[in-house]
């Protein structure tokens, strides 16, 4: 069954949505200019689409980054975050913008889910804000596409009238560790095939290869090795099913703790400062 499945999951790549053509010439002038790189010109295509220079300029000027005063030009926003976090950042809203979002198949509440989903982002943007600016400049539109996988796996589902089969897997199982589920029904779990999905896209090798360790974050390489850790903090936090609960808390505490023994450091007390209320309570409850 996997075998078969995952075969016409990676068909199905084949036809998902193109991307914009704003976001091809993006990716056609970062290509063709190599070192040569013009911010301005970065600008001039960014521009020419008012939807998305509209939410450039939000999310520039939202609590994600936290800069201290308006931002107003696209300029301004690729001079602030760089030109690979703003090709990333593109790529993730337009990529996010374009599937429709069912995601039945895992017995999941849509608005839940994209509520959830938002969390994560304004999380890693909050948590790492001031303690690694860099950081968390990267992994935000990483995080944005963080559930993608789920999106694609339950679109693919009910294509193939799957759905309801895979929706009994998971409650047989007890909607208990769903990445070894999704391996048995689909050949590969959302998470994993997130990083296929990016290196399918063109995303910054970093991120590729942290999403990639993001089970298995102390096999990381020492360049990614934080991001693998964050990520897998942030995936663990806001797990589909016990989201923020003691249990999900305390396996992401521990996680900080694995990464101080394998060399990366995460200020504990700030992570705990910067969990969502419900998080603090599940967590007080615990204690």
């Amino acid at each position: 069954m996997s075998v078969d499945m995952n075969e016409a999951l990676l068909k199905s790549v084949e036809v998902l949505p193109p991307l914009p053509d704003t976001v091809s010439k993006l990716r056609k002038y970062i290509d063709e200019a190599g070192l040569n790189i013009e911010i301005e010109k970065i600008a001039e295509i960014i521009s020419a689409d008012p939807l998305l220079t509209t939410k450039l300029l939000q999310l520039a000027n939202s609590p994600f980054y936290g800069f201290t005063s308006e931002v107003k030009t696209i300029s301004q926003v690729i001079t602030l975050l760089g030109i690979g976090n703003i090709k990333n950042i593109v790529f993730a809203d337009s990529i996010k913008s374009n599937f429709k979002i069912d995601v039945s198949p895992y017995g999941l509440d849509t608005q839940n889910f994209l509520s959830s989903c938002n969390e994560e982002t304004t999380f890693i943007a909050d948590w790492l804000g001031k303690e690694d600016k860099r950081l968390s400049h990267l992994l935000v539109p990483c995080v944005m596409l963080l559930r993608l996988g789920i999106i694609v796996f339950s679109n693919f589902l009910i294509q193939n009238k799957k759905d309801k089969e895979f929706l009994d897997k998971l409650q047989k199982a007890k909607f208990h560790n769903i990445a070894v589920v999704e391996n048995e029904f689909l050949g590969v779990d959302h998470i994993s095939f997130l990083g296929f999905l990016l290196h399918r896209w063109d995303f910054d090798e970093h991120l590729i290869e942290g999403i990639c360790f993001a089970h298995t974050p102390h096999a990381a390489s020492d360049e990614v090795k934080k991001i693998s850790y964050a990520l897998a903090i942030v995936n663990r936090i806001f797990s589909p099913y016990d989201g923020c609960s003691s249990f999900s808390i305390q396996a992401a505490i521990a996680l900080i703790h694995e990464a101080k023994n394998s060399g990366v450091h995460f200020d504990l007390d700030n992570f705990i400062s910067k969990l969502p209320e419900k998080a603090k309570k599940a967590l007080a409850q615990k204690e």
